[in-house]
């Protein structure tokens, strides 16, 4: 009677604590954590090298080896906001992918699958740029800039 009781209460706790979650948590061997709403209703799939994770809004892939770990977790205001935070600095809105706070002045690359340049862009004197996404749907794209590489695509 005693470990039925005991066991309910965990029970009821595990219940409580997986309410309270409301984001995947994506913690990379360097650099900042990403965080995608469950109100964005991500899906996590898995390549031989990847972790891919698709949204409502866009496709995002890491490459395993680079990955700490993922979590389910709750961050304060996820639900209802407009945007995927994909990292502190990177950001989907408005058909564009919004970079914050990155290294002043420095070079964005985007580039196909295959390796092709498609555009470059150079982020402002505050480290900051609004990369357009039009006519990139569809497809897989890797952006690059300073130590920091990621692959996405837009639905």
């Amino acid at each position: 009677m005693r470990s039925k009781l005991l066991l309910s209460l965990l029970l009821l706790t595990c219940m409580a604590h997986a309410t309270e979650q409301n984001v995947v948590a994506i913690y990379p061997l360097q650099g900042e954590v990403a965080l995608f709403a469950f109100a964005d209703q991500p899906e996590l799939t898995y390549t031989a090298t990847d972790l891919v994770i698709t949204t409502t809004q866009t496709s995002v892939q890491y490459p395993i080896s680079n990955l700490r770990k993922v979590a389910f977790e709750r961050a304060d205001k996820p639900e209802g906001i407009d945007e995927i935070e994909v990292s502190k600095q990177f950001t989907f809105r408005d058909g564009q992918i919004i970079i914050e706070g990155g290294s002043p002045n420095a070079l964005v690359n985007i580039y196909t699958i295959q390796g092709a340049l498609v555009s470059q862009y150079r982020l402002d004197s505050d480290g900051n740029a609004a990369i357009p996404t039009t006519g990139m749907n569809g497809a897989a794209y890797i952006l690059t800039t300073g130590s920091i590489t990621f692959k996405f695509m837009q639905p």
